[in-house]
């Protein structure tokens, strides 16, 4: 072979491994962006949540959802137990569960706890553990409905009211009248409660003890529930 031919297939040699080095290198290339994000082709997305699909998912919820303003007011005339005079408590939020801890879980009932600061997701844990020290102080309320069997509706009412030094449990509302005249806007279905209600109880005449313990709700919560087995 002559010199000029040598130096022919050395070139030609030289351009078949650069071509064969630069497909390697392109698939180097094609294969780092790949590793890695990149913003220039992706469209921005929204939470669940913002998109108004769904105010809770999976048990989560945003914490607007607990948002409601509640009053409660009581006025105690005489008693040897309780400070006399006037408290109210306002509350901005509420956390409604489906229960059957009262009665030796012989009766469902709906436990709706008022308080007077947000909930917050850690809070949310803690409440449906069952603990609500923290979130309590400074004052709450709690309202329970008791429901029927059949068609979940409400046969009693209890309001708790509780502020630094005063706690006060009342059955305030029992007969068919009662219930009419002050939980007749009321809706649920396993999901959210939603529920209306405005009154007032007034302790029987006696001895002992003469008070007066007023609420004014008005609330669209969602439900958790904790049944036990």
């Amino acid at each position: 072979m002559t010199a000029v031919g040598t130096l022919l297939v050395v070139t030609g040699k030289l351009e078949s491994e650069g071509e064969m080095n630069l497909r390697v290198l392109s698939i180097i290339v094609v294969v780092f962006c790949c590793a890695f994000p990149t913003d220039i082709y992706s469209e921005p997305t929204q939470p669940v949540l913002a998109m108004g699909l769904m105010r809770c998912v999976q048990g989560v919820c945003d914490e607007t959802e607990f948002q409601t303003k509640a009053l409660f007011n009581l006025t105690v005339q005489k008693s040897k137990v309780l400070q006399l005079g006037k408290s109210s408590l306002e509350t901005k939020s509420a956390f409604a569960t489906y229960t059957n801890e009262f009665f030796e879980g012989v009766t469902k009932a709906l436990k709706v706890q008022f308080f007077t600061q947000p909930i917050m997701e850690e809070a949310r844990a803690k409440l449906l553990r069952g603990d609500n020290h923290e979130i309590s102080r400074g004052g709450y309320a709690a309202l329970v409905l008791f429901l029927d069997d059949d068609e979940n509706q409400i046969w009693q009412a209890n309001l708790t009211y509780v502020v630094p030094g005063t706690t006060v449990a009342r059955t305030v509302a029992s007969s068919p009248e009662e219930l009419r005249k002050y939980f007749f806007d009321y809706h649920f279905d396993h999901n959210r409660l939603q529920l209306k209600s405005k009154g007032s109880y007034t302790a029987p005449d006696s001895k002992e003890e003469t008070l007066t313990l007023s609420w004014d709700t008005d609330l669209d919560l969602p439900v958790f529930d904790r049944m036990k087995k």
